[in-house]
């Protein structure tokens, strides 16, 4: 079965948006102000510059634009799989906390790392899924360098930066389950 693809509109109709009812439209019969026309190209013309506009402010850059999107996918490390069964906590529960924990201190950076040799767990349902906002600036200058091509992913390009942070903080979070069962028992 193929599914039909819904093209991505990039730039504003203008003849569409026209044809709509305008808000502050004067009633019928009056002569329409020639402002609206310049605000709305003015709107378009910063939509195109991923900017907005605003009557008090002018234009500004549009927040999205500073950052992007990786989607993250991490998993435990071989020899983290026994202490993650032992720990009395869901193994994927740990690893979501210590992504979210190693997130919180990553900074990425344009230099390269490439993943570690090390083995994953073996258990695929273990895996953690998100996506981190990064510098567009910083993860740019990565591409440029690394993978001008732009055939692999983003997190391909930031795996061995932040997949170690992960790990450690697995261990630092399994070293703390045992020092609570240590001193409980």
């Amino acid at each position: 079965m193929v599914r039909k693809r819904i093209p991505l509109v990039t730039r504003p109709d203008q003849a569409y948006a026209f044809s709509l009812p305008q808000r502050n439209a004067p009633p019928l019969g009056q002569g329409a102000d020639s402002e609206e026309p310049t605000i709305f190209a003015e709107a378009s013309a910063a939509a195109q510059l991923g900017t907005r506009t605003t009557p008090e402010d002018g234009p500004r850059r549009d927040d999205g634009a500073a950052s992007i999107q990786i989607d993250v996918r991490v998993n435990a490390l071989r020899r983290q799989e026994p202490g993650l069964l032992a720990c009395g906590i869901a193994p994927r529960q740990v690893i979501r906390a210590a992504l979210r924990r190693a997130v919180k201190r990553w900074a990425i950076t344009a230099l390269y790392a490439p993943p570690t040799s090390e083995r994953r767990a073996g258990e695929a349902s273990w895996t953690v899924r998100t996506s981190v906002a990064v510098p567009a600036a910083v993860f740019d200058r990565l591409l440029a360098e690394h993978d001008p091509l732009g055939v692999d992913s983003r997190w391909s390009l930031v795996r061995g930066q932040l997949e170690p942070l992960v790990w450690a903080e697995i261990d630092a979070l399994l070293a703390a389950f045992r020092e609570e069962a240590d001193g409980t028992a």
